[in-house]
Protein backbone atom coordinates (compact mmCIF):
# COMPACT_ATOMS: atom_id res chain seq x y z
CA UNK A 1 0.00 0.00 0.00
CA UNK A 2 1.33 3.53 -0.61
CA UNK A 3 1.71 6.16 1.70
CA UNK A 4 -0.29 9.49 2.21
CA UNK A 5 2.11 12.24 0.19
CA UNK A 6 3.81 14.98 1.88
CA UNK A 7 6.59 17.08 1.37
CA UNK A 8 10.05 15.78 2.19
CA UNK A 9 10.54 18.62 4.83
CA UNK A 10 7.59 17.81 7.06
CA UNK A 11 6.79 14.76 9.53
CA UNK A 12 3.12 14.04 8.00
CA UNK A 13 1.40 12.97 10.96
CA UNK A 14 -1.39 11.34 8.53
CA UNK A 15 1.79 9.48 7.32
CA UNK A 16 3.10 8.32 10.84
CA UNK A 17 -0.67 7.00 11.32
CA UNK A 18 -0.90 5.23 8.16
CA UNK A 19 2.41 3.47 9.09
CA UNK A 20 0.17 1.54 11.31
CA UNK A 21 -1.79 -0.10 8.53
CA UNK A 22 1.07 -0.44 6.24
CA UNK A 23 2.69 -2.49 9.16
CA UNK A 24 -0.38 -4.61 9.54
CA UNK A 25 -0.38 -5.38 5.53
CA UNK A 26 2.73 -6.00 5.44
CA UNK A 27 2.41 -8.89 8.27
CA UNK A 28 5.31 -7.52 10.34
CA UNK A 29 3.62 -7.55 13.62
CA UNK A 30 5.49 -10.30 15.31
CA UNK A 31 8.80 -8.53 15.27
CA UNK A 32 10.20 -4.85 15.06
CA UNK A 33 11.20 -4.62 11.73
CA UNK A 34 14.32 -5.60 11.06
CA UNK A 35 16.86 -4.28 13.98
CA UNK A 36 19.02 -6.32 15.74
CA UNK A 37 17.44 -6.23 19.31
CA UNK A 38 13.00 -6.60 18.23
CA UNK A 39 10.54 -7.54 20.59
CA UNK A 40 9.24 -11.09 20.07
CA UNK A 41 6.21 -10.62 21.60
CA UNK A 42 4.43 -10.78 25.45
CA UNK A 43 2.72 -13.70 26.61
CA UNK A 44 -0.53 -12.66 27.86
CA UNK A 45 -1.26 -13.73 31.55
CA UNK A 46 -0.02 -14.26 35.18
CA UNK A 47 1.57 -17.29 36.48
CA UNK A 48 1.19 -18.43 40.39
CA UNK A 49 4.92 -17.40 41.77
CA UNK A 50 5.79 -13.93 42.09
CA UNK A 51 8.30 -13.33 40.08
CA UNK A 52 9.22 -9.18 40.66
CA UNK A 53 8.16 -6.11 42.40
CA UNK A 54 9.17 -2.72 41.21
CA UNK A 55 7.95 0.66 41.67
CA UNK A 56 5.09 2.05 39.38
CA UNK A 57 6.49 4.13 36.95
CA UNK A 58 3.53 6.10 34.35
CA UNK A 59 1.72 4.05 31.69
CA UNK A 60 1.53 0.94 33.83
CA UNK A 61 -1.53 -0.93 34.67
CA UNK A 62 -2.79 0.05 37.60
CA UNK A 63 -4.50 -3.44 38.07
CA UNK A 64 -0.87 -4.83 38.60
CA UNK A 65 -0.45 -2.60 42.16
CA UNK A 66 0.51 -4.59 44.90
CA UNK A 67 -1.77 -3.28 48.19
CA UNK A 68 0.85 -4.87 50.45
CA UNK A 69 3.99 -3.94 48.58
CA UNK A 70 3.01 -0.78 48.44
CA UNK A 71 1.58 -0.18 51.83
CA UNK A 72 5.41 -1.55 53.30
CA UNK A 73 7.25 0.56 51.18
CA UNK A 74 5.16 3.71 51.21
CA UNK A 75 4.73 3.88 47.44
CA UNK A 76 2.99 2.47 44.58
CA UNK A 77 4.72 -0.90 43.45
CA UNK A 78 3.71 -2.90 40.31
CA UNK A 79 4.03 -6.94 40.73
CA UNK A 80 5.33 -8.95 37.65
CA UNK A 81 4.64 -12.80 37.57
CA UNK A 82 6.69 -15.39 35.67
CA UNK A 83 4.50 -16.15 33.10
CA UNK A 84 3.90 -12.44 31.92
CA UNK A 85 6.02 -11.09 29.70
CA UNK A 86 5.83 -6.86 28.70
CA UNK A 87 8.23 -5.76 26.27
CA UNK A 88 8.60 -1.69 25.95
CA UNK A 89 10.06 0.18 22.97
CA UNK A 90 11.44 3.95 23.38
CA UNK A 91 11.53 5.22 20.55
CA UNK A 92 14.62 8.09 19.84
CA UNK A 93 14.21 11.18 17.51
CA UNK A 94 17.69 12.94 16.66
CA UNK A 95 16.43 16.16 15.29
CA UNK A 96 19.11 18.41 16.44
CA UNK A 97 20.19 20.71 13.90
CA UNK A 98 22.70 18.43 12.01
CA UNK A 99 19.83 15.88 11.11
CA UNK A 100 17.72 18.62 9.75
CA UNK A 101 19.30 18.47 5.92
CA UNK A 102 18.98 16.43 2.63
CA UNK A 103 19.87 16.68 -0.75
CA UNK A 104 17.36 13.90 -3.09
CA UNK A 105 13.93 15.32 -1.67
CA UNK A 106 13.85 14.10 2.02
CA UNK A 107 15.35 15.46 5.15
CA UNK A 108 17.08 12.89 7.80
CA UNK A 109 14.80 14.00 10.33
CA UNK A 110 12.09 12.89 8.10
CA UNK A 111 13.45 9.51 7.38
CA UNK A 112 14.03 8.94 10.95
CA UNK A 113 11.04 9.93 12.38
CA UNK A 114 9.29 7.31 9.61
CA UNK A 115 11.51 4.67 10.11
CA UNK A 116 10.76 5.24 14.62
CA UNK A 117 7.35 5.22 13.42
CA UNK A 118 7.34 1.84 11.49
CA UNK A 119 9.50 0.18 14.22
CA UNK A 120 7.00 1.37 17.21
CA UNK A 121 3.35 0.35 15.08
CA UNK A 122 5.16 -2.93 14.81
CA UNK A 123 6.19 -3.19 18.70
CA UNK A 124 2.47 -1.80 19.36
CA UNK A 125 0.74 -4.55 17.02
CA UNK A 126 2.78 -8.03 18.81
CA UNK A 127 1.70 -6.38 22.01
CA UNK A 128 4.39 -4.28 23.64
CA UNK A 129 4.91 -0.84 24.99
CA UNK A 130 6.01 2.13 23.00
CA UNK A 131 6.92 5.54 24.44
CA UNK A 132 9.30 8.39 22.72
CA UNK A 133 12.01 10.84 23.34
CA UNK A 134 12.83 13.01 21.26
CA UNK A 135 15.75 15.02 21.24
CA UNK A 136 16.53 19.06 20.37
CA UNK A 137 19.38 21.18 19.79
CA UNK A 138 18.33 22.84 23.93
CA UNK A 139 15.58 20.27 24.97
CA UNK A 140 14.03 16.88 25.15
CA UNK A 141 10.51 15.90 24.58
CA UNK A 142 9.34 12.52 26.45
CA UNK A 143 6.24 10.61 26.24
CA UNK A 144 5.96 8.05 28.20
CA UNK A 145 5.61 4.09 26.60
CA UNK A 146 2.18 2.85 27.20
CA UNK A 147 -0.15 -0.17 25.08
CA UNK A 148 -2.15 -0.26 22.62
CA UNK A 149 -2.63 1.74 19.28
CA UNK A 150 -3.54 5.05 21.57
CA UNK A 151 -0.01 4.86 22.79
CA UNK A 152 1.11 5.47 18.73
CA UNK A 153 -0.72 8.25 18.39
CA UNK A 154 0.59 10.30 20.38
CA UNK A 155 3.75 9.34 19.95
CA UNK A 156 2.97 9.99 16.10
CA UNK A 157 1.68 13.61 17.13
CA UNK A 158 4.58 14.11 19.58
CA UNK A 159 7.22 13.52 16.58
CA UNK A 160 5.42 15.67 14.07
CA UNK A 161 4.99 18.54 16.76
CA UNK A 162 8.72 18.59 17.68
CA UNK A 163 10.15 18.48 13.89
CA UNK A 164 8.31 22.03 13.11
CA UNK A 165 9.43 23.02 16.39
CA UNK A 166 13.09 22.09 15.55
CA UNK A 167 12.82 23.59 11.98
CA UNK A 168 12.01 26.93 13.70
CA UNK A 169 14.93 26.37 16.26
CA UNK A 170 17.79 25.98 14.60
CA UNK A 171 20.73 27.77 15.66
CA UNK A 172 21.82 26.92 18.49
CA UNK A 173 24.61 24.51 19.69
CA UNK A 174 23.29 20.96 20.18
CA UNK A 175 24.51 18.35 22.69
CA UNK A 176 26.58 15.62 21.71
CA UNK A 177 24.96 12.22 21.50
CA UNK A 178 27.33 11.14 24.28
CA UNK A 179 25.36 13.62 26.78
CA UNK A 180 22.15 12.82 25.55
CA UNK A 181 22.61 9.29 25.85
CA UNK A 182 22.58 9.20 29.81
CA UNK A 183 19.10 11.12 29.21
CA UNK A 184 17.83 7.99 27.67
CA UNK A 185 19.15 6.09 30.25
CA UNK A 186 17.58 7.78 33.16
CA UNK A 187 14.37 7.39 31.22
CA UNK A 188 14.23 3.85 30.13
CA UNK A 189 13.54 0.96 32.46
CA UNK A 190 15.91 -2.19 32.38
CA UNK A 191 15.29 -4.28 29.84
CA UNK A 192 14.03 -1.08 27.60
CA UNK A 193 14.34 -1.62 23.75
CA UNK A 194 15.48 1.44 22.61
CA UNK A 195 15.67 2.62 18.90
CA UNK A 196 17.89 5.62 18.20
CA UNK A 197 17.32 7.29 14.93
CA UNK A 198 20.19 9.15 13.94
CA UNK A 199 23.08 9.87 11.82
CA UNK A 200 25.30 10.02 14.54
CA UNK A 201 26.47 13.62 13.85
CA UNK A 202 28.93 14.63 16.54
CA UNK A 203 28.81 11.47 18.96
CA UNK A 204 30.96 12.86 21.37
CA UNK A 205 34.53 11.89 22.57
CA UNK A 206 32.76 10.03 25.87
CA UNK A 207 30.27 7.77 23.61
CA UNK A 208 31.64 4.77 23.82
CA UNK A 209 31.78 4.26 27.47
CA UNK A 210 28.15 6.20 27.49
CA UNK A 211 26.55 3.75 24.45
CA UNK A 212 28.41 0.85 26.80
CA UNK A 213 26.18 2.00 30.33
CA UNK A 214 23.13 2.45 27.65
CA UNK A 215 23.73 -1.12 26.37
CA UNK A 216 24.07 -2.63 29.92
CA UNK A 217 20.75 -1.54 31.21
CA UNK A 218 18.98 -1.54 27.65
CA UNK A 219 18.75 -2.92 24.40
CA UNK A 220 20.33 -0.61 22.16
CA UNK A 221 20.22 -0.39 18.24
CA UNK A 222 20.16 2.25 15.67
CA UNK A 223 18.44 3.37 13.05
CA UNK A 224 21.80 4.89 11.25
CA UNK A 225 20.21 7.42 8.78
CA UNK A 226 22.22 8.38 5.73
CA UNK A 227 21.39 11.28 2.98
CA UNK A 228 22.48 10.16 -1.34
CA UNK A 229 25.56 11.63 -0.76
CA UNK A 230 26.53 9.53 2.29
CA UNK A 231 26.48 5.98 0.92
CA UNK A 232 27.42 6.99 -2.78
CA UNK A 233 29.78 10.60 -2.40
CA UNK A 234 29.39 12.71 -5.78
CA UNK A 235 33.41 13.60 -7.40
CA UNK A 236 34.38 16.59 -7.82
CA UNK A 237 35.05 19.60 -5.03
CA UNK A 238 31.99 21.52 -3.44
CA UNK A 239 30.92 24.76 -2.24
CA UNK A 240 29.33 24.85 1.11
CA UNK A 241 28.04 27.80 3.75
CA UNK A 242 29.34 26.71 7.29
CA UNK A 243 28.45 29.65 9.63
CA UNK A 244 28.95 32.88 7.88
CA UNK A 245 31.94 31.39 5.96
CA UNK A 246 31.92 29.22 2.49
CA UNK A 247 34.02 26.09 2.51
CA UNK A 248 35.69 23.97 0.15
CA UNK A 249 35.78 20.13 -0.40
CA UNK A 250 34.79 17.03 -1.08
CA UNK A 251 32.35 14.32 -0.02
CA UNK A 252 33.46 11.41 1.75
CA UNK A 253 32.15 8.02 2.84
CA UNK A 254 30.63 8.06 5.87
CA UNK A 255 32.33 6.04 8.59
CA UNK A 256 29.22 5.81 10.80
CA UNK A 257 27.90 2.01 10.20
CA UNK A 258 32.21 1.05 11.15
CA UNK A 259 32.15 3.15 14.12
CA UNK A 260 28.89 1.74 15.73
CA UNK A 261 29.98 -1.64 14.53
CA UNK A 262 33.23 -0.94 16.59
CA UNK A 263 31.29 -0.01 19.80
CA UNK A 264 29.55 -3.19 19.50
CA UNK A 265 26.23 -1.35 18.49
CA UNK A 266 23.91 -2.98 16.28
CA UNK A 267 22.31 -0.99 13.82
CA UNK A 268 20.20 -0.73 10.07
CA UNK A 269 21.20 1.97 7.77
CA UNK A 270 18.25 3.75 6.94
CA UNK A 271 18.49 5.64 3.15
CA UNK A 272 16.70 9.07 3.54
CA UNK A 273 15.83 9.59 0.16
CA UNK A 274 14.04 6.52 -0.70
CA UNK A 275 10.53 6.58 1.19
CA UNK A 276 9.46 3.47 3.43
CA UNK A 277 6.72 2.33 1.16
CA UNK A 278 8.89 2.60 -1.75
CA UNK A 279 11.73 0.69 -0.12
CA UNK A 280 9.24 -2.27 0.18
CA UNK A 281 7.55 -2.00 -2.81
Amino acid sequence: MSLPKASGAEVSLDRLIALGSFAAAKGVTGRSHGTAGGLSGPRRGEGGDLFDLRPYQQGDDVCRIDPAATARSGRPQVRSRHEEVEETMLLVADFRSSMLWGTRGRLRSVAAAEALALDGWCAVLAGARVGVLILGDSDVDYVAPRSRETAMLRVASALARAHVLALDARGTVPATLATLLGGISARAAPGTVVRLATGLDDPGADFGPAAAALMRKCQLGVLLVQDAVEIEPPRGIFAAQLGRRIARGRFGASGSAEFLENHGIPARIVRAPQPIDEQAA
